[in-house]
């Protein structure tokens, strides 16, 4: 293997994730997750232990902290995608659907194997990529099973210890077998990627062939919620109600950076869902036309052997992005709960600092030290969210510099920004859900629900799955992160609202109050009225 002269940092598509500063205790995490997943992934790919050895350090590096952010180690992306067969065809479309900035050159660990050792491993992959339809649907029933076990073995009067094991074991059970979303993936953007190639040769827009998936997971909690809203908003005691009670305990994870173990979630804050349910129903003419939009029938798949499987992969990438909500919200009851008796034993200031700690700390370190290692890290944390949220870093080496350069400016590569100015008041991104809209502009950091979106087009640098309560109030977005296949471009598509994503610093050029027309098929957005 040659060796890496530069190491990249690249926020594309993560950022949905993990927007703004992630703390310690999610970052580890993270960092356990992706290593578990990945090595599972390769594993099943390869199936030769021998090689998988080599890649010990690139399994352990495939997301990083720097600053207090989360980015792709994207080298180490790279290293592993070139293992696939025709991964020079493969890489174009990966970095399409992730959103990453198409590159002439890709920076990776250049493979050196025997023609026999190269059959097997396609023979390897081809296999399993023929079963993960089936391994996907095997996954969610696995997901119950480990949500079941979680449900019977927790409960807020355990132990230190206790919650630690079951951590271990919730871990276990998830990460035999999670590697297959990562397949997954794969196959959803290859699929989507083949059918986009074929219908932009005719003009079409992919967008149609793509949406009007009414099963799609991520929109059930929104249904759940609009129907409460009909039902029970005007409700004095709506959280005491039988349906609120069902939906927290089926969807209460889904919620505004859920994947952060430090954000409030509606399961921890009903407070929340109360407010949102009560928003809702304080516009009976929107929640109406919410619910029949919502209630249409799901399009009819073209019958084409393309459209049908990136649908498939589509409608799966939902299924396991909610069921990795669960996994989340199961972990942050634990390491809640932890924070509460680490607090109760005098070795934290208040339950929340917690979030300060590394699972390995918690684990194997020495409580008497926590006070100290957590004041040091508020201090540090407190600069990082100061400092300039960059998309892109790179290094000399292995990355223990200082950085070369940051955002888009890249050694050995050709830089193309997604987004061009085709005059002072008008811009291009990727259009990903059709139909065009003018309106006023909102530019949000986060999902604030003190700020009135109705009808009106959202601007923010980037969505995850917990805006979906937003974007129903909202008559389009546009995000300067984002792919055909983010969370924001497939929920605005079911929603029929107008959508443009990858739109380079579009929130310093647009302001809130601006009059803006958004067309998300072609993916322009004009100035009408400057604020």
């Amino acid at each position: 293997m040659s060796e890496i002269k530069w190491t990249i940092l690249d926020n594309s598509n993560i950022v949905e994730s993990y927007p703004g500063i992630t703390l310690p205790l999610t970052y580890s995490f993270i960092k356990i997750a992706y290593r578990g997943v990945f090595q599972g992934l390769v594993s099943a790919s390869i199936n030769n232990d021998m090689i998988v050895s080599r890649y010990a350090d690139v399994l352990d590096n495939m997301v990083t902290s720097y600053k207090g952010r989360i980015y792709y180690c994207i080298n180490n992306w790279y290293s592993l995608i070139d293992f696939m067969p025709f991964s020079k065809k493969v890489i174009p479309i990966w970095q399409d659907m992730m959103g990453v900035q198409d590159h002439e050159v890709y920076l990776g660990r250049q493979h050196r194997f025997t023609p026999l050792q190269k059959t097997k491993m396609y023979w390897s992959m081809l296999k399993n990529a023929m079963r993960i339809p089936k391994e996907m649907a095997r996954l969610h029933s696995d997901f119950t099973s480990v949500k079941q076990y979680f449900d019977e073995n927790y409960n807020t009067e355990l132990s230190i210890s206790e919650l630690l094991s079951l951590f271990s074991e919730i871990e276990r059970r998830v990460l035999k077998k999670w590697y297959v979303t990562l397949s997954n993936d794969m196959y959803a953007f290859i699929w989507t990627g083949i059918l986009k190639r074929k219908l932009t040769k005719k003009g079409i827009d992919v967008a149609e062939y793509i949406s009007g998936i009414s099963s799609l997971e991520s929109l059930k909690p929104i249904k759940r919620l609009l129907e409460i809203a009909k039902q029970h908003g005007d409700n004095a005691d709506v959280l005491q109600t039988t349906e609120v009670q069902e939906y927290l305990r089926e969807y209460g994870d889904r919620s505004p950076c859920e994947l952060k173990l430090e954000a409030m979630t509606y399961r921890e804050s009903p407070s929340l869902l109360e407010q949102k349910i009560r928003e809702y129903a304080s516009d009976k003419k929107r929640l109406d036309e919410m619910l029949q939009a919502l209630a249409c029938e799901e399009t009819p798949a073209r019958n084409t052997f393309v459209v049908k499987r990136a649908r498939l992969g589509i409608q799966n990438r939902e299924i396991s992005r909610l069921n990795r909500s669960r996994i989340y919200g199961m972990v942050r009851r634990i390491f809640i709960t932890i924070g509460e008796r680490l607090y109760q034993n005098g070795h934290i200031d208040e339950p929340s600092d917690v979030f300060y700690l590394e699972i390995g700390e918690i684990q194997n370190g020495v409580p008497a030290e926590y006070r100290q290692i957590i004041s040091n890290r508020k201090i540090e944390y407190a600069e990082y969210e100061k400092l300039p949220a960059h998309s892109r870093i790179v290094f000399r080496g292995d990355g223990g510099a200082s950085p070369l350069f940051s955002d888009c400016t890249t050694i050995g590569m050709s830089s193309r920004s997604l987004n061009s100015r085709n005059s002072l008041n008008s811009f291009t991104g990727i259009g990903t859900s059709s139909g065009s809209i003018t309106a006023e502009a909102v530019v949000l950091e986060s999902p604030n629900d003190s700020v009135d979106v109705k009808g009106k087009i959202i601007v923010t640098k980037t969505t995850d799955p917990g805006w979906v309560f937003l974007l129903t109030m909202a008559g389009g977005i546009v995000a300067e992160k984002g792919s055909l296949l983010s969370h924001t471009a497939i929920v605005s598509r079911e929603l029929k609202i107008p959508a443009v994503v990858a739109v380079e610093n579009i929130t310093s050029l647009i302001k809130s109050g601006d009059i803006i027309k958004i067309d998300g098929k072609t993916g322009r957005i004009d100035i009408v009225r400057a604020n």
